[in-house]
């Protein structure tokens, strides 16, 4: 993701003054110049309780195993080592706003979670991910502001096959820990350069995820079509975000549906919030999923991954399309012969999440960019052309 003389009143009051001002929260002292301010209210859930056990199973019994109030705690310090460098945060409980004015408030929202194993010769690996997003809201008017989505990974190599027990341990490292990778370090260091959206900036939303018949049955169970195009959304989200310094709304996904989401607190109160118009939408196609042997020894092989998806961005309005191309990223993966069973659907996975950043690189203008965009086919001038229209978009959005 605190003995009074007659003689002395006013020198009294001008020092009791000055302790309460550094009693309240230190952010305030380090953020005075800053014009930007949200209320922080901690930790949330994206869904209600039967939702929130469906999509994090592991996530809920940690949770409810050691409440939010110690999680509130750790993530409001973490927040104080390193306040983000524009935006003051006011320690000050929600419920104490009326909604008479306009207050903007930040909480850190969970989404879903996602748990693979993979056996290797006589070890597993065990790849662990918690999903979650900080999110500013408009408390009077109940609507979403930007979103900062956040993915939290473990990767281990156990002896055993883990059970629940085992995995609960690694999301509970992940949230409650004290390390880079977890929930307290990882919130701090994407709020370090956040900025709220000025009012004549435009918003932009990964919309629509799609899944081409080719790549469900890739899939190991296609019942998980539904789990992954959220997921695909959250991360694309997320890249986006994290390369272009934009705060994004919500994904069109999950439980961001229908222009409403719900914001679930410690206290219980929950708070139906409004997600505006976008003005810009990234829609998304997984065309294909394809692996291969491209080399192989005695010792060992070499597999190649190759991940297809064709990016638009539209002006919904309009309907003018800015940016409409067929993109692919490679990646290669060397499995030992020791390796009996190897896991092709996530190293899919990480090969689209990677083709994904490349594509947030080129919108960001990244200089690592262009060498990704010349592999692109059938790329040329008309790839060049949208890139550029796409780059100067995401300058209005800032």
């Amino acid at each position: 993701m605190f003995s009074r003389t007659k003689r002395a009143p006013r020198a009294f009051a001008r020092l009791l003054a000055c302790v309460l001002s550094l009693a309240v929260w230190p952010w305030a002292a380090q953020a005075a110049d800053k014009s930007q301010q949200a209320y922080w209210a901690g930790f949330a859930y994206t869904a209600d309780a039967a939702a929130v056990q469906a999509t994090t199973p592991h996530a809920h019994a940690v949770l409810e195993k050691r409440g939010l109030i110690p999680l509130n705690q750790t993530l409001a310090q973490a927040l104080k080592r390193r306040p983000p460098a524009s935006l003051e945060l006011i320690d000050q409980p929600v419920a104490m706003l009326d909604g008479t004015t306009s207050a903007i408030v930040l909480a850190a929202a969970l989404d879903r979670e996602l748990v693979s194993v993979e056996p290797i010769g006589n070890q597993y690996k065990v790849l662990v991910e918690v999903a979650l997003q900080a999110l500013f809201f408009d408390f009077r008017e109940r609507q979403v502001i930007a979103s900062y989505p956040i993915t939290l990974q473990r990767i281990d190599v156990q002896d055993y096959r883990p059970g629940n027990d085992d995995i609960d341990a690694i999301v509970a490292d992940l949230l409650y820990g004290s390390g880079n990778a977890a929930l307290p370090q990882v919130l701090a260091t994407t709020l370090a350069q956040a900025r709220l959206p000025e009012a004549a900036s435009r918003r932009l939303q990964v919309g629509a995820v799609t899944l081409s018949e080719a790549t469900v049955a890739k899939l190991p169970d296609p019942k998980w079509a539904d789990t992954l195009r959220a997921t695909l959304a959250h991360e694309l989200s997320k890249t986006l975000s994290s390369n272009t310094g934009v705060g994004l709304l919500p994904p069109a996904s999950g439980q961001a549906i229908g222009g409403a989401m719900a914001a679930r607190f410690a206290d219980g109160k929950v708070y139906q919030l409004k997600i505006p118009e976008p003005d810009y939408v990234i829609t998304l196609q997984v065309d294909a999923l394809k692996n291969g042997v491209i080399e192989e020894t005695a010792a060992m092989k070499t597999m190649l991954f190759g991940a297809f998806f064709t990016a638009k961005v539209t002006e919904p309005f309009s309907g003018k399309v800015y940016f409409e191309q067929p993109l692919r990223k490679g990646a290669t993966k060397v499995v030992p012969v020791t390796q009996w069973q190897v896991d092709q659907w996530s190293a899919s996975y990480e090969t689209l999440l990677a083709g994904f950043d490349a594509f947030a690189g080129a919108a960001a203008k990244r200089a690592d960019s262009r060498a990704w965009l010349d592999e692109q086919k059938p790329g040329g001038r008309p790839l060049q052309q949208q890139t550029q229209a796409l780059q100067e978009l995401i300058k209005s959005c800032r």
